[in-house]
């Protein structure tokens, strides 16, 4: 008993040793002052004790404070900083109350402002994160697609151009918030020939809320362009030119002009790539149609050239003080010359096949976005937006194929006909109101018509003409798309900490083809849902929160991917699509926590009958492999990402992106079940140093570990980049060089038949070398801006006001 008494007097006695601070702080109109930083200082060394935040209430309250001699720092955003005198906290004073404190307002007129340091390369975005793309030295001279592969998280494939996002590949792809709904291979081919130079950022969008088209099961890609505000009219030129294997050449203008109601902005973007690409494979399959069992060793060089040439412009017109209209037009016009030299041996029981071939294409492709929006503020709180868009995209792919191999269904000489039409009409309207200080209200309504007609096919020159080679080698297909859709969410906010957000989209959409050449490609699909959206965000201090969120979404199946076109892959194989694709359901529930710039997160997700690309499976022909997509079963993921700046100095800033986890599928396509769990992760990296005023340096880079994909698995590789930045003197603009791949790394090694045995007893590897794996890609840039450089815009719009806040 005496001890336990002993125990208490000294726990009361240590307990009467520290102190309490707290008070109250208002503004000067004596309205609470919440979410403000008080910092406890030491008098003696100034080191910062303790720190809080107001509540609601504007009161703070400071405990376990040991004895000593103290002052207060407050800061809080539109208030000057508050200092109090020192004050001493002791045996016979433990409290300290520091009573009602008045912060005075600083001054809110916007003169010139100067940002001296910039943003963090990747930072939070709501629904996931935005990569801040300009401010990488790597950006300048590259393509859209060739930054995008940069981005954490992001992995392209370097021969079908497929984008996957935290290692799941159903991802969507949108340009200024608006899908574009093309083709994987489409999608790639418009941003491998768009320059970087005219983009802002990009937002990777792994659980974004319901006001976004539920399509991607693995989440959406938004590509920002850039739009100036500056006032008065001004512009950039920049200029690259460039080598690896082949020369390389781009050129981005941008023009606008900001007076009174009326904004215009124009840009022109121009881009040449001469690349080469090397395949090399091996290994064994069992194909009909030329004889079974056969061994074989394989190797195709490609030297394609690209050129692209972009037109954007717009208007902003503001009509009065609550009404806003404008318009914007992008076209785009892409030729590509394909260039393949392959050689091959197949080795049957009883004899040797030798392919030697020259493969000939030449691709245009003409892109068409125009849209008109008007915007209504009702009043400070209220808003409405309408928005008219129309994509139309026009893609003709013919290739000539000359070989000496006449063992198979195709001719020595042989041609692909490849010709797609599509085009999509948009209508959107959302409305975004304040029901009272706690509550807003968002909703919208969107429908969505697209239109296509495609026709491809094989055909052998025999006899002086062109016949077609057989069955399920050629389709003429028509199809039709209607999606409409509907959401509404409802954000809460009880009090300055917590947040919840809540929401549900329905969408319902017909896909159905006119006709085919083939009966089994007609399609006639319905499919009406609902999906859901919750988020619950806790702030946990000026700099740090805590979100949970619940999401659902879908991955409809492309018409290329249900039927529209057959191609040429070597003597033995066609791609082609799959008329019983399924549609892919995700669940995905995160936890995320932002401490500063720092963001980690956690998502579970479940896909029910995921679809995965460029499986070996048989075909109307038999003996012949066709390469096609399928559903599996599921596929379970868990992620986990963590994004860390860091600052060791002025002059050094580092970035670290950590994305990776488990990953686990089942497959009941083979003739037994495939169930295949796995980790894998990718890590991307930016150093930026400025060792000098006018001089900046980048070292960047990713690697991506081994991952598996259906029956195959595809090893690890890193790349490594380099940049150097000189800004010259008298504003005379900047000079780049960028070294894309400095250790020569772009080698990709994949296998095919490692996990069981499919329609064909594959056991096939592939190597891939990308341009860089010869030769660096070196470029050099120049990059001006021009034209006037106002301190402030004369009339105060909603875009100038949003630009006040961040601020």
């Amino acid at each position: 008993m005496k001890a336990l008494l002993l125990s208490l007097f000294c726990f009361i006695v240590i307990l009467n040793t520290y102190g309490q601070v707290s008070g109250v702080l208002t503004g000067g109109d004596g309205k609470p002052v919440d979410f403000a930083s008080v910092a406890l200082i030491s008098n003696t060394d100034s080191v910062v004790v303790r720190s809080v935040i107001t509540d609601h209430k504007g009161a703070f309250s400071i405990t376990e404070v040991p004895d000593g001699i103290y002052m207060l720092k407050i800061t809080s955003v539109g208030y000057i900083n508050w200092f109090s005198n020192p004050f001493t906290l002791n045996a016979a004073q433990h409290s300290y109350d520091a009573g009602t404190i008045v912060l005075k307002a600083a001054s809110t007129q916007l003169g010139e402002v100067v940002i001296r340091s910039d943003k963090p390369v990747v930072q939070h975005a709501d629904g996931g994160l935005a990569v801040n793309v300009q401010n990488s030295l790597m950006t300048k001279g590259s393509s859209v697609l060739q930054v995008l592969q940069r981005a954490p998280g992001v992995t392209i494939d370097p021969q079908s151009s497929n984008i996957s996002l935290n290692g799941k590949s159903g991802v969507m792809v949108m340009l200024d918030g608006k899908l574009m709904r093309l083709s994987a291979t489409q999608v790639a081919a418009l941003l491998d020939g768009m320059p970087a130079d005219d983009i802002e950022k990009i937002e990777l969008l792994t659980t974004p809320p319901a006001k976004y088209d539920a399509d991607g099961d693995a989440g959406l890609i938004n590509i920002v362009r850039k739009k100036s505000r500056k006032a008065g009219t001004n512009g950039t030129v920049t200029a690259s030119a460039g080598y690896g294997k082949g020369e390389k050449a781009s050129a981005d203008v941008r023009l606008n002009h900001n007076g009174g109601n009326l904004s215009l902005y124009g840009s022109y973007s121009y881009n040449h790539n001469r690349s080469y690409g090397l395949l090399l494979a091996q290994g064994t399959e069992d194909v009909g149609v030329i004889g079974g069992q056969t061994a074989f060793h394989y190797n195709g060089e490609s030297k394609p050239v690209a050129d692209y040439h972009g037109f954007n412009g717009g208007l902003d017109y503001r009509a009065s003080t609550k009404t806003t209209l404008g318009g914007n037009v992008y076209y785009s016009i892409g030729t590509n010359l394909g260039n393949n030299n392959n050689f091959g041996n197949y080795i049957r029981p009883d004899s040797t096949l030798v392919y030697d071939s020259h493969i000939t294409s030449t691709s245009n492709s003409y892109f068409l976005q125009p849209g008109i929006y008007l915007t209504e503020a009702f009043s400070q709180d209220q808003k409405l937006n309408v928005d008219l868009d129309y994509f139309a995209e026009n893609n003709n792919s013919p290739t000539q194929v000359q070989s000496n191999f006449s063992d198979s269904l195709f001719a020595p000489r042989q041609r692909n006909l490849s010709n797609t039409a599509i085009k999509v009409g948009v209508a959107k309207m959302d409305y975004s109101g304040q029901v009272n200080k706690k509550l807003k209200l968002e909703s919208g309504l969107k429908g969505t018509y697209t239109v296509t007609q495609s026709s491809s096919g094989i055909q052998n020159y025999d006899n002086g003409q062109w016949v077609a080679v057989g069955a399920g080698t050629s389709n003429d297909l028509g199809t039709r798309e209607v999606i409409g859709a509907a959401y509404t969410t409802m954000d809460w906010q009880p009090d300055s900490l917590n947040n919840l957000s809540g929401g549900a989209r329905y969408e319902y959409s017909h896909n159905s083809t006119d006709h085919s050449l083939n009966a089994q490609y007609a399609v006639d699909r319905r499919l009406g849902k609902l999906f859901p959206s919750v988020f619950y965000t806790r702030k946990l201090s000026a700099t740090d929160q805590l979100q949970l969120s619940y999401t659902e979404r879908i991955s409809r199946p492309t018409f290329a991917d249900l039927a529209s076109y057959v191609s040429y892959n070597d003597p033995v194989s066609v791609f082609t699509g799959n008329p019983a694709l399924k549609p892919t359901i995700t669940h995905n529930l995160k936890l995320a926590y932002g401490m500063q710039d720092c963001q980690f997160s956690l998502l579970y997700s479940r896909d029910v009958d995921p679809i995965l690309g460029i499986q070996v499976m048989t075909g109307p022909t038999k003996g012949l492999v066709y390469l096609l997509p399928e559903n599996a079963d599921w596929q379970n993921n868990l992620t986990l990402q963590a994004v860390v700046p860091i600052r060791p100095a002025t002059w050094w800033d580092m970035n670290y992106t950590f994305t990776g986890g488990w990953h686990e599928y089942l497959i009941s396509y083979f003739a037994a079940p495939l169930d295949k769990g796995y980790l894998s992760y990718s890590l991307n990296f930016t150093e930026s140093f400025r060792p000098a005023k006018s001089y900046s340096i980048e070292l960047s880079g990713y690697y991506n570990s081994p991952f598996y994909s259906g029956n195959s698995r595809s090893n690890g590789n890193a790349i490594v980049n380099l940049g150097f930045k000189k800004d010259l003197p008298n504003n005379g603009g900047s000079l780049q060089l960028s070294v894309n791949d400095i250790f020569r790394a772009a080698n990709y090694y994949s296998r095919l038949g490692v996990l069981t045995t499919d329609a064909f007893n594959s056991n096939v590897t592939v190597h891939y070398q990308a341009e860089s794996h010869s030769f660096p890609i070196v470029k050099l840039s120049y990059s001006r801006l021009f034209g006037s450089n106002a301190k402030k815009v004369s009339h105060d719009n909603n875009a100038t006001r949003e630009e006040q806040n961040r601020l």
